[in-house]
């Protein structure tokens, strides 16, 4: 008798485990993708023109050459080079952003603070080369 209650019951928590399982590996990924064209939180983006107007592109991540990286979303300026073709930004991110006017973190350097967008000042618009999510010095 006992045997048989004991198998009911590892047999239950064994279904159940492989239930828990599944739903497990169905779940959406909660995380933001890189320059998918959407500003998720903890992204950073640079847009074309002032007052985030024209075409944009969205860094989950540091890149230190922005001559690969082009504006995706809709809008003037998509499939332009990024690099010193920005003219505001959007930190949609709760850390700092520091921008740079040469690529690998040479150059002026400025920092975006979190949750933060705004116009590029005059040492900025249009020169941003390189971009990270901390002080790359």
């Amino acid at each position: 008798m006992k045997n048989t209650g004991l198998r009911r019951t590892l047999s239950t928590a064994v279904a159940l485990g492989a239930l828990g399982a599944g739903a497990l590996a169905t779940a959406a990924p909660a995380s933001a993708a890189n320059k998918d064209g959407y500003l998720d939180y903890h992204e950073f983006s640079l847009t074309y023109y002032a007052t985030q107007m024209g075409s944009w592109t969205d860094f989950l991540y540091d890149e230190a050459l922005l001559s690969n990286d082009t504006f995706i979303t809709p809008g003037d300026g998509q499939g332009k080079i990024v690099d010193n073709n920005a003219e505001s930004y959007f930190n949609r991110d709760n850390v700092t952003w520091y921008v740079y006017t040469s690529s690998y973190a040479g150059g002026i350097e400025g920092w975006i603070p979190a949750e933060h967008l705004g116009n590029f000042s005059t040492n900025f618009k249009n020169q941003v080369s390189s971009i990270y999510d901390n002080d790359a010095n």
